[in-house]
């Protein structure tokens, strides 16, 4: 072997790493987003029933997450879907979170 073919070997071995890597990451964030959802889902569900109340924070912060996902999606792949979804869910978000001020101060 010569040193152009080791060089490519190692080129191509470390490339196929960050290839597992980078699809670890993205089933991991997948992954994630969706207990936080669980988690996001059974707060609201507890405090309606316990303490009679909405919480809009929680929403604010899974929306916001799930939200930018979508739209780092629709940057990587140009998929419209991603950009509706991804826009609608940061707008929901954003309502959200002024409720939640105005509920705060009010």
């Amino acid at each position: 072997m010569d040193r152009e073919e080791i060089l490519e070997k190692s080129r191509l071995e470390n490339q196929r790493r960050d290839e597992m890597e980078r699809d670890a990451l993205a089933k991991a964030g997948q992954r994630a987003c969706a207990v936080g959802g669980i988690v996001c889902a059974v707060v609201i569900v507890l405090e309606a029933i316990f303490a009679d109340a909405f919480n809009m924070s929680v929403w604010a912060v899974y929306l916001s997450m799930t939200g930018t996902m979508l739209l780092m999606k629709y940057i990587r792949l140009r998929k419209r879907h991603e950009l509706i979804f991804g826009a609608a869910q940061l707008i929901l978000a954003a309502a959200f979170l002024v409720m939640y001020i105005i509920r705060l101060v009010g």
